[in-house]
């Protein structure tokens, strides 16, 4: 009876903390700290004591992250540890205003929103318009599919405006965005690398896609050396350069599957976690510095005073009490909650950055399968859990890259690289079948359609078009 009785009595408790540690894990770190401004602001409870400590051990802090906590190990282990962005006062009206822009995420753009931001400044309040309608007639490789004149015509504007216009979207990112075909587009790239690679190359560059595009489609190397009379070896550097830097597609290259956002975009300013390399000595391997910020700078805590006010009420303050008494339990919810989310956070990052250590240091290739089950059977946790952990996060590479917490988990990044390199070192054009059979021999099962998904997203042409192997027609 008793053992039903106390079970009865928790059970709402372990509920409700249970519920708010789920809601706030799933917070950035951003809107976990508009949550605890709100609750300060309402709960008479809770109190944010304006000092800084290190969220991890509680030190008191000066400066810096906690010299225990951030401590570099002998081993060249990963240093995980916990450390607060904000400084104090940040929850003041004004602060919290001028804050909030340099951490909003980014809205995430359509092809034409993105473009036409990077040009709004160079166009006239005639010219926006026709902008807006020539971004609108572009198809999912990013390509124009109107002639300047029809568009001229249509919008009763000078041919020359719509030259004008039409040159800004081209030379704005994605590159080649605009051209009428990927001859066009091609060509309008290469001049954008100018300074990058040299004049002779580029002019070589230049011939092969005007002159034998063709046989650059079938990669007769050969035949291009004798029709434009250049050395073998530098017309396949010239190839080479194409193949690395150019794209016919320049829409898809830039956005995955076509003028619709990829999910792989960096979306926020700053990042819920820091990763740095830092290194004690010349002849010591550099150390992961894993810094991962909680909201606040000061401490959570139940306010003393009200605390004590609560022991002198009587009888007579019966109602003062109870809700009093409520203020203190959700105060008492916050603090723990906010504390477990942070230990979550923690041991979530110790196995992310293990694992994929070579990630973090080489990039996308190096990324290695990992899935949230996996993650959660080794926290003891519901995958649900690893699911919250990671939304709506990001992380900053060594690299200066941010990228969503979530690629730590996405397989397909590293599946991507791989394609590319069967492509790179391919004997003869590989169909997209091929190519998903010679991943299955690695050990990678994809279908032949996710092949071309990612061929696409890496801007190479399909086997018939990259190249025509003799005796195999092309199909339509």
């Amino acid at each position: 009876m008793l053992r039903h009785h106390i079970s009865h009595e928790l059970r709402p408790q372990t509920t409700a903390h249970l519920a708010q540690t789920m809601a706030f894990l799933q917070l950035n770190t951003l809107e976990l700290e508009n949550t605890l401004i709100n609750e300060l602001n309402q709960n008479p409870a809770l109190e944010l004591v304006e000092e800084r400590r290190c969220p991890t051990c509680g030190k008191k802090l000066s400066q810096g992250p906690c010299p225990t906590c951030a401590r570099l190990t002998d081993d060249g282990a990963p240093v995980i540890y916990l450390s607060t962005r904000q400084s104090f006062g940040s929850h003041d009206g004004a602060a919290e205003e001028d804050r909030a822009d340099s951490y909003e995420p980014h809205t995430r753009e359509s092809l034409e929103e993105f473009i036409l931001k990077q040009i709004a400044a160079d166009l006239t309040r005639e010219e926006r318009p026709i902008a807006a309608y020539i971004l609108l007639q572009l198809d999912e490789d990013g390509l124009l599919t109107e002639e300047t004149v029809e568009i001229a015509a249509y919008l009763r504007a000078p041919l020359a405006t719509v030259e004008r216009v039409l040159g800004l979207i081209q030379h704005a990112e994605p590159v080649g965005v605009g051209a009428r075909g990927p001859i066009e587009s091609l060509l309008i790239q290469i001049e954008a690398l100018k300074g990058t690679a040299s004049e002779n190359l580029r002019n070589l560059a230049r011939a092969i896609i005007v002159d034998a595009f063709d046989l650059l489609a079938r990669n007769d190397l050969r035949q291009i050396a004798r029709q434009l009379r250049s050395p073998l070896a530098t017309v396949e550097l010239a190839a080479r350069f194409i193949q690395r830097n150019l794209t016919p597609y320049p829409g898809r290259a830039y956005w995955g599957d076509g003028k619709t956002p990829s999910e792989d975009l960096p979306a926020y300013h700053e990042a819920d976690v820091n990763i740095t390399l830092q290194r004690r000595g010349t002849e010591t391997p550099a150390t992961l510095m894993v810094e991962i910020f909680t909201p606040l700078a000061g401490t959570l805590r139940v306010n003393p005073t009200l605390r004590a006010a609560m022991q002198e009420l009587t009888d007579q303050d019966a109602g003062k009490q109870e809700k009093w008494a409520q203020a203190v339990e959700r105060a008492t919810l916050i603090t723990k909650c906010v504390q477990q989310r942070n230990h979550t956070m923690r041991r979530l990052m110790e196995i992310l950055v293990n694992h994929q250590k070579d990630f973090i240091l080489n990039g996308d290739g190096s990324l290695k399968p990992l899935t949230r089950s996996v993650v959660a059977k080794t926290l003891g946790v519901h995958e649900s859990t690893i699911s919250r952990a990671v939304a709506s996060k990001t992380i900053a590479l060594p690299s200066g890259r941010i990228v969503p917490l979530s690629k730590f988990f996405d397989r397909s990044l590293s599946v991507r690289d791989r394609v590319r390199q069967i492509i790179e070192a391919e004997p003869r054009p590989m169909t997209d079948d091929e190519i998903a059979d010679a991943l299955s021999r690695d050990g990678i099962d994809v279908a032949r359609r996710t092949v071309a998904k990612y061929r696409n997203m890496l801007g190479i042409l399909p086997a018939n078009l990259r190249h025509r192997p003799a005796g195999v027609p092309v199909v339509a």
